[in-house]
């Protein structure tokens, strides 16, 4: 098996690339790891692919979903290698369905934004945050279909994601207007629907529940959406579907749980005892989602349990 820094090499390459999303560039680098692979064995294969998945894991922007991805991946490539006679077409089959798997993952864009532009209406008024290309081709693909709506985005600091997606949107003559984070209640009441992906930095999860794990400020935004009664939508590939099931802020993995550093203060250093906690993700329970916008269809919470049993098994 290639050396993981090779692995890794490969996942972060394939992430430069504007049109791959984070769980295809970890699928892509999965069956570069196979091409690479000195394994003679189908067994010996198998776990150098888990090798891979660890060192994906390591990775600071890989999909927390990234653990479920690997099994997934494995299973979906090796389900008819029994049927091969020899190993090398063995190994060349898996390549060509890790690729298909890739492909796959690539084209759940397409599906998603085909699946939630109808649920944004003429007149709307849409609330987002930060950056998810699932929200934006949500977005693109409604205003594609002649809609006219406008777009509330929070900014999303500290990364500020919110910049780049008003950014696209205004590229594209979609009408935009960017608030702060801590207006999003202020803005809630002239909001028809909230759209949200399942994102931080382009890496997070949706969990058994129907829950998920995304961007922090997305549960404050689901919070705030359910006081005022107006839908939440989530849009996420199945490829985020994780086996796991947090249940409150304090489930969330550990580095991202309390992330923090050292206070910045506007009237000079602030005291050496203060510290500032930048966690880059929150869980957002099932209970304040609407619906989920998936490859697989338009999924309430319940039903994402249903899809990963179909998944696994």
């Amino acid at each position: 098996m290639a050396a993981t820094t090779v692995i890794i090499a490969s996942y972060s390459g394939f992430l430069k690339e504007e049109a791959t999303s984070v769980c295809a560039a970890a699928i892509k680098a999965l069956t570069e790891g196979i091409r690479r692979s000195t394994a003679t064995t189908l067994m010996g294969l198998r776990n150098d692919l888990m090798q891979a998945g660890e060192a994906l894991k390591q990775c600071d922007d890989a999909p927390i979903s990234i653990e479920s991805l690997c099994e997934l991946f494995v299973r979906f490539v090796t389900r008819t290698a029994l049927d091969v006679p020899d190993f090398g077409s063995c190994k060349a089959l898996l390549i060509e369905r890790g690729e298909m798997f890739a492909q796959k993952a690539q084209a759940a864009r397409d599906r998603i934004a085909q699946l939630g532009a109808p649920f944004v209406t003429d007149g709307a008024m849409v609330l987002t945050h930060g950056y998810s290309r699932m929200v934006l081709g949500v977005l693109l693909a409604a205003a594609a279909r002649g809609c006219h709506f406008s777009v509330l985005v929070a900014e999303s600091h500290s990364g500020g994601g919110g910049h780049a997606t008003a950014h696209e949107l205004a590229r594209a003559g979609v009408p935009v207007t960017m608030i702060e984070d801590a207006a999003v209640a202020h803005a809630m009441a002239r909001t028809s629907l909230c759209l949200s992906g399942a994102e931080a930095g382009g890496a997070a999860a949706v969990v058994e529940s129907g829950g998920v794990l995304s961007k922090t400020g997305t549960f404050q935004i689901a919070i705030v959406a359910a006081a005022c009664k107006k839908p939440f939508y989530i849009a996420a590939e199945s490829t985020k579907f994780a086996r796991k099931f947090p249940l409150s802020q304090l489930d969330l993995p550990a580095a991202e749980a309390r992330a923090s550093g050292t206070a910045r203060g506007r009237r000079g250093p602030p005291p050496p005892t203060l510290r500032a906690e930048t966690p880059s993700r929150d869980y957002t329970p099932p209970s304040y989602i609407t619906m989920l916008f998936t490859d697989l269809g338009v999924l309430t919470p319940s039903a994402v349990s249903d899809e990963l049993i179909k998944l696994f098994t």
